[in-house]
């Protein structure tokens, strides 16, 4: 729910202000949690943080990027997309800290390195100004003959939210979304589980398989973006969803580590694909003037799929006593709800063809 709480204060008070926002309110979180001394005191902040980076996470970013792209667009959000996973690499940093002196001081330091660095960067982040006077996608001559939605250079258009909901492509590219967050969920949350009880693996040795889903996630988002913007978004999105249908389908199949391994590397690029597809796809159907709100809409809806996926699996696993039969329901609740969904969406241009005449 907080996706769509954030939204719709982006789409009411613009991105840059929410960014601000998010950051006060998540590094002012951390720092107070470290005074804490009741399991109470853990629960309440942390719902306080989570609304903070909520509010401080990639959906701010997206909304901005979808003023600045068209052309560029998949890519671009690319791009932006990798902060999640640098961001990781601090926890080794952190945990030093820990160690060295204590969880206290620890997150004292990372309250005080989120303030600093989080609020000298979000000046700079902000929605497209009306007219703006630099063209989209930093292109020179930008004009109605060389982009690819035919869209006019005003770009504060789309339909209301109303509409959006109410729009095939809003059901059919939401259904394709929880699909795809069925199975790669299902992935992120049993994967090392799998590796470990089913094919024997050491925690290090499953652990390391994180890693290389990460590096080919990163691979498949940018391999995606390029390829989207030069090509059919609707077709590498299914392509991306074909992707992880099939890795979870060798996983099925998979009687030994490298197999299962093959499945990891196959699978990890359709999710990383399907991360800067569905917002920019968002965009290219419903216009960037409520993209906020229909954005945090279509992420809760997909959020069905994702609090499904792994606990059927886990139920598969406890009836027949290994993951076979689970990866392969999730492959195929992936391609069912996937596949015929992106073949029903439609062309993008026809559900915004009546907005963008009222403005030229």
């Amino acid at each position: 729910m907080g996706a769509v709480l954030v939204g719709i204060a982006i789409d009411r008070i613009g991105a840059r202000i929410v960014l601000f926002v998010g950051i006060l309110m998540t590094a002012s979180g951390v720092f107070i949690m470290s005074y804490m001394s009741e399991i109470w005191h853990f629960y309440v902040i942390m719902i306080y943080i989570a609304l903070g980076s909520s509010a401080a996470a990639g959906q701010v970013g997206l909304t901005a990027i979808a003023t600045w792209f068209r052309d560029r667009r998949t890519f671009a959000m690319s791009i932006m997309t990798l902060g999640g996973g640098i961001g990781g690499l601090f926890v080794v940093i952190i945990a030093w800290i820990v160690e060295f002196a204590g969880w206290r001081d620890a997150l004292r330091v990372l309250a005080l390195f989120m303030f600093i660095l989080g609020f000298s960067l979000a000046g700079n982040v902000r929605t497209r100004p009306q007219n703006h006077h630099q063209p989209l996608d930093g292109k020179k001559n930008n004009t109605l003959q060389n982009s690819t939605d035919n869209l006019p250079e005003p770009i504060d258009t789309g339909v209301s939210v109303k509409e959006a909901l109410r729009s095939r492509a809003f059901i059919f590219l939401s259904i394709a979304l929880m699909g795809s967050s069925f199975g790669f969920v299902a992935i992120v949350v049993h994967q090392i589980p799998y590796f470990e009880t089913q094919l024997g693996m050491s925690k290090s040795m499953a652990g390391s398989t994180i890693a290389i889903f990460t590096t080919f996630s990163i691979i498949g988002r940018f391999g995606f973006g390029w390829m989207a913007d030069k090509t059919s978004k609707q077709f590498m999105l299914m392509i991306a969803i074909l992707l992880l249908a099939s890795g979870l389908i060798i996983l099925g199949f998979s009687q030994n580590f490298w197999i299962a391994l093959l499945g990891i590397i196959v699978a990890a690029p359709g999710f990383g694909g399907t991360i800067p597809l569905a917002p920019s796809m968002t965009a290219d159907y419903f216009g960037t003037k409520y993209f906020g709100t229909i954005n945090g809409l279509l992420r809760f809806v997909s959020t069905t799929g994702s609090a499904t996926g792994p606990w059927v699996v886990g139920k598969l696993v406890d009836i027949n006593g290994d993951y076979v039969i689970g990866w392969f329901v999730s492959a195929a609740v992936v391609l069912i709800l996937g596949i015929p969904s992106i073949l029903m969406l439609g062309k993008a241009s026809a559900l915004q063809s009546s907005q963008i005449q009222n403005t030229v």
